[in-house]
């Protein structure tokens, strides 16, 4: 039987990582290291938080008619 030859390198997507703090740590950690390494990113990041956040806001202020009703059109019909 012929054995699989990885390469020596790590894969992110094999760590385990679980829900929880634990998971929140590992991935703020990732970014922080990936952050520092990279200061080019931070303009990147910056633009991206602060989109979010509108996006965040916006669709906290959308009002819809009523909350429980299908809102897309599509689903409306029959």
């Amino acid at each position: 039987m012929k054995q699989e030859i990885t390469p020596p390198q790590i894969n992110m997507a094999n760590i385990p990582v679980g829900g929880g703090i634990g998971g929140a740590f590992a991935t703020i950690a990732s970014m922080l290291i990936i952050l520092l390494g990279l200061p080019q990113l931070w303009l990147f990041v910056t633009g991206t938080i602060a989109l979010g956040c509108g996006v965040a806001l916006a669709l906290h202020f959308i009002r819809h008619k009523n909350p429980g009703a299908p809102w897309l059109l599509k689903a409306t019909r029959k």
